[in-house]
């Protein structure tokens, strides 16, 4: 494989990671970072941890240095992604959007139809489906035999410095709050396990921080009851105002800001229960009566630690992957079909939210209708 010329758009957040994923990777080079009018500290901070790597104000700047972009990584603020992504893919430049793929559905199909008139590859950033943990839940997913129901946890502490940081975060008309940058991550991979979501019924938790702006604050969490398409029924609890260990970065350590637990159990965040099995995540603790005779609540469960390779950095293996897409080797993971199938799931959250009642996830056919269900891998897998 040839290397490819990669930028990254934005750096702040989540931009450093990506660059350093891509500076990394053998097949990949940080070719440039685009920050719209940096400040001095942030340009000399990217350019003192990526030396060899151009820094450039826009992407027509870098377009115009003549320089072959092979691909580029969009980790702008969730209200700019539609502009970003368009121009890049306007220009003919392969595109890794994280997510949420677009503040509006309407936007997201339009980057959908736009990346295949161009023949531009649109891949969306969850890149969660790498995790290794994921990836073994997984793969033991049918040695539960038929999955009635689950449960489900998001619940931390955000600190004050996280909504400092950058404003956006803090306002629901940016794109802020924990239902759009933090649900969507977990509906993404509840469907990657799951298939379609068919309806969401969702409460709102009470609000206990303090914000200047109450017209536009974000929520604090979510209490959701989901059903999927295949009648799997589940919960999940979600708040970022509160001391608990139960989510997604605590359990696998995948963040490196945020401490992992000391015991993969203390970090429970999604439990699967089916007719021959249960499991625990991120522990992967599979309860069964496998060779029991008879099988049934007079007879011993037995424990089964599952084993497997759990190392892999997400983000390293996504841009890995990336890389192999822009080539052909492979089909993406995460396409923008998956990008838009979870955020219906997010709108209809939104919309129980403000309704008080259950809401419908429509499915993808009658939101694309030239789009078969089939096609997208998530469904299939």
């Amino acid at each position: 494989m040839s290397v490819l010329n990669l930028i990254v758009v934005g750096y702040g957040g989540i931009g450093p990671r990506h660059c350093q994923s891509v500076d990394a990777c053998i097949h990949t080079n940080l070719f440039a970072i685009i920050e719209a009018s940096p400040t001095p500290e942030r340009r000399h901070l990217a350019q003192s941890k990526f030396p060899n790597t151009c820094v450039f104000e826009s992407i027509q700047e870098c377009i115009d240095s003549g320089v072959q972009i092979d691909g580029a990584i969009v980790c702008t603020p969730n209200h700019t992604h539609f502009k970003v992504s368009k121009e890049l893919i306007e220009a003919g430049i392969n595109v890794l959007v994280e997510k949420p793929m677009c503040p509006g559905l309407q936007d997201a199909m339009e980057l959908k139809l736009l990346a295949q008139k161009r023949g531009v590859k649109l891949l969306v950033g969850h890149h969660r489906r790498f995790n290794p943990f994921v990836v073994a839940t997984k793969n033991n997913l049918p040695r539960l035999g038929q999955i009635v129901a689950f449960d489900a946890a998001w619940c931390l502490k955000k600190c004050d410095e996280y909504f400092e940081e950058t404003d956006w975060r803090g306002k629901k008309s940016k794109g802020g709050g924990v239902i759009q940058i933090n649900v969507v991550h977990d509906l993404d991979l509840l469907m990657y396990f799951l298939g379609p979501l068919e309806e969401v019924y969702a409460t709102e938790v009470k609000k206990t921080r303090q914000s200047d702006d109450k017209e536009d604050a974000v929520e604090e969490g979510v209490i959701l009851h989901l059903t999927f398409t295949n009648g799997v029924k589940g919960t999940m609890v979600v708040c970022d105002n509160v001391v608990a260990p139960n989510n997604f970065e605590m359990g696998t350590g995948e963040n490196p800001l945020i401490p992992q637990v000391n015991q993969s159990n203390d970090g429970i965040f999604y439990r699967f229960f089916g007719t021959r099995g249960s499991l625990s995540v991120p522990d992967l603790t599979l309860y069964h009566q496998q060779g029991v005779e008879n099988p049934g609540w007079w007879k011993n469960i037995k424990k089964e630690t599952l084993g497997g390779e759990l190392d892999g950095i997400p983000f390293a293996l996504q841009i890995e992957h990336f890389a192999r897409v822009i080539i052909g080797q492979e089909e993406p993971k995460c396409t923008a079909n998956d990008g838009i199938r979870v955020m219906l799931a997010i709108e209809a959250v939104k919309e129980s939210v403000a309704t008080g009642l259950p809401a419908k996830v429509p499915p993808l056919t009658e939101v694309i209708p030239s789009t078969r269900v089939s096609s997208s891998r998530s469904a299939r897998m």
